[in-house]
């Protein structure tokens, strides 16, 4: 059971996320708040809370100050308006982003990637639906002095090196100064894993699977022992084999 609470400072967005999340089994929105001071004040005396559906632009605080005062267990999903925090949200390690207005099925998608994050053991009991990434999944990436907006369903594979990794889309590269934890994190929901301390990989992509390696299009990949086992429970769990 995913307990949550909601902050915003309009009535109707906290309805939606109410009637929203009235829909959705093992799931509970326990509190929500107009007042951000207010809903902060509670999470303090409630740390038993795993997730916060936090809006960005509200009178007293403004949301992205407000995260930087919330306990890392506790996941945050941003719900705003506008599409140019992105970047912000997910420096700060945001488990999603909702960009309103935002339909059932993509807030459902929400409590999916935070249930693989507070509940990872659920994952082995097949409880999760497999999420396969769509158009709407996308991440924010600083690379080339530049912010750069990648598709999910576009990376093949992620390569990372010291504090840098290298996200592989399509023909492209790009270099992007984050470490491996942090992706493997947020894309682990939409069927990424890692077989390899450096890299991590979309099964979406994978061609074939070998002994020591994976094969995604022309690119042969390291799987390392230290992540066979855990790799092999993966595809035992939710791929049948024949």
């Amino acid at each position: 059971m995913i307990k949550a609470i909601a902050i915003d400072d309009e009535e109707n967005a906290l309805g939606i996320i109410k009637t929203y999340g009235e829909r959705i089994a093992s799931f509970q929105l326990v509190a929500q708040f107009t007042d951000p001071i207010e809903g902060l004040k509670y999470l303090v005396a409630n740390p038993n809370i795993q997730l916060v559906f936090l809006d960005i632009q509200m009178n007293r605080l403004n949301g992205l100050d407000l995260a930087k005062s919330i306990q890392k267990q506790t996941k945050i999903v941003l719900t705003t308006a506008y599409p140019d925090y992105a970047l912000q949200g997910f420096e700060l390690d945001v488990a999603d982003y909702l960009l309103k207005p935002f339909s059932f099925e993509r807030f459902e998608r929400s409590i999916q990637k935070v249930r693989a994050l507070v509940e990872p053991s659920t994952l082995e009991k097949s409880a999760l639906p497999k999420m396969k990434a769509d158009q709407q999944d996308f991440i924010f990436v600083r690379t080339d002095y530049k912010t750069q907006k990648l598709r999910i369903m576009d990376i093949t594979h992620i390569e990372g090196s010291g504090n840098y990794v290298t996200i592989y889309a399509g023909k492209t590269k790009y270099l992007v100064l984050q470490n491996m934890k942090t992706f493997e994190e947020q894309l682990m929901p939409y069927q990424f894993i890692r077989i390899h301390k450096s890299y991590i990989i979309s099964l979406a992509h994978v061609d074939t699977i070998e002994k020591s390696s994976v094969k995604i299009g022309q690119e042969e990949i390291p799987l390392s022992e230290s992540y066979k086992e855990s790799f092999q429970q993966f595809l035992d769990i939710h791929y049948k084999q024949f």
